[in-house]
């Protein structure tokens, strides 16, 4: 019953339509599915990561912001999950900071007094911590979602 594990070798043509669906999973989760023609999966993964964004602004969650001092590499990697999220979200950034920032204070980029504000208040909420959770699980399934468009593309699975 072990089936031996085959080798992939896909064509130029695979891996145009694997980087599209890659590409279309990122700008909606959900959509590299829909567009290889799984539409009840594409629908069910649309629902879960809508469901972790819109939980994360419900429960006052923080975008990663990129600490060159104390935390380099782990927060290049949270800020990597957020993009992952897709366009929205700059929306939302900007919507929870009222700018474009990715950066902490002590990296020498300033953000405004509102952004500041904004993040203080946000970061003390006693729940703040689950919306951040929420927002991390959003990009990384999607990271996970756009690896199987592109996996379900090539031929690799079925």
């Amino acid at each position: 019953m072990n089936e031996a594990k085959r080798v992939v070798r896909p064509n130029a043509e695979q891996v145009a339509r694997g980087l599209l669906a890659g590409f279309v999973a990122w700008l909606l989760p959900g959509a590299g599915h829909f567009m290889l023609g799984q539409r009840a999966r594409a629908a069910v993964f649309f629902v879960l990561v809508s469901a972790c964004i819109g939980l994360g602004l419900l429960y006052d969650g923080n975008l990663a912001l990129h600490d060159k001092i104390r935390a380099p590499w782990l927060s290049r990697l949270q800020v990597a999950s957020n993009l992952a999220m897709g366009p929205i979200e700059p929306v939302i950034r900007r919507s929870i900071y009222g700018e474009l920032i990715y950066s902490r204070v002590e990296t020498g980029e300033r953000p405004g007094p509102v952004a500041q504000e904004v993040r203080k208040q946000r970061f003390f909420k006693t729940w703040s911590g689950y919306g951040t959770a929420y927002f991390y699980l959003a990009g990384l399934m999607n990271i996970l979602l756009i690896l199987d468009a592109w996996d379900l593309s090539i031929g690799r699975r079925r």
